[in-house]
């Protein structure tokens, strides 16, 4: 394929979930695509990134001379809730297509009006990978007849760590399973902005964020990041649990979820067959 009919893609943020997503397209893994630009707050970490990738995409510290990039059509996010909200109506607005990552930031009604107001004007989508879940096609087939979601997310005490939902527990020993949150699908993603992503994605699949409950679990002897998702309704019911392994690089998150943007990115660049989607 010649370079003028690759697609080409941006990425915002190149910490861990950027570099491994970035570097899944090309030749070698994703074909079709290339990565022409990159946006971060860190110029280390963005020009390092971009070094290692070849072709060498061009890093941008500021959104204006990003979105400059004439020919680039997606802009995968994989920075934070807070990246959405800095760039993500710019994007949008430039109609390019946005991958969303941070999933949690589509629970401020505020903004989520904002992006689909600009990806209807633009004609742009808004693409939320399955992130570090399963049975997301499952929980749309039955959205209008769903009763209940429930969400038990439980991960080890320094995966959550930092977290505005876990401050009353960064002193404490938890030496047995502990629940340190439990509502809310809108509430759990204000409190745990970078480990419950996976409840606001449940919930725009399912019966929404008000009605999505959410307990976040504290253990020390979890074998991984577990989800354990639990929906009734007229339809019957179902559940699931996944035991992810944390990514190597960022314990606070799944390493489930970075391959499933990567697969969100396959299926856009090289359409054909699909199952379950």
């Amino acid at each position: 394929m010649s370079d003028s009919n690759l697609l080409e893609i941006g990425v915002i943020g190149c910490g861990s979930m950027g570099a491994e997503l970035a570097q899944a397209i090309g030749p070698h893994g994703i074909k079709g695509a290339r990565v022409v630009a990159l946006l971060d707050r860190s110029p280390e970490q963005g020009r390092a990134l971009a070094a290692s990738l070849d072709p060498h995409p061009t890093f941008f510290s500021s959104e204006q001379e990003f979105l400059s990039c004439g020919a680039m059509k997606i802009v995968a996010e994989c920075a934070s809730q807070a990246a959405v909200r800095e760039h993500g109506v710019a994007v949008l607005e430039s109609g390019r297509s946005l991958l969303l990552m941070s999933s949690g930031a589509l629970m401020d009604p505020e903004l989520f009006d904002a992006l689909t107001s600009a990806a209807a004007r633009s004609g742009a989508q808004i693409i939320v990978p399955s992130g570090a879940v399963g049975g997301i096609d499952a929980l749309r087939a039955v959205q209008y007849d769903l009763d209940s979601v429930t969400i038990v997310s439980t991960k080890r005490p320094a995966a959550l760590a930092g977290a505005p939902g876990f401050a009353d527990w960064e002193n404490k020993e938890i030496s047995s399973p502990t629940t340190v949150f439990d509502g809310p699908a809108v509430e759990a993603v204000k409190l745990f902005p970078a480990n419950v992503n996976v409840a606001a994605t449940v919930s725009l699949a399912g019966i929404g964020p008000q009605r999505t409950m959410v307990r976040v679990v504290a253990d020390p002897a979890a074998p991984g990041n577990v989800h354990e998702i639990r929906a009734k309704g007229g339809f019957g019911e179902f559940q699931f649990r996944l035991v992810n392994r944390p990514h190597p690089k960022n314990p606070k998150t799944s390493h489930l979820a970075v391959l499933a943007a990567i697969e969100a990115l396959r299926a856009l660049v090289n359409p054909g067959l699909r199952v379950g989607t």
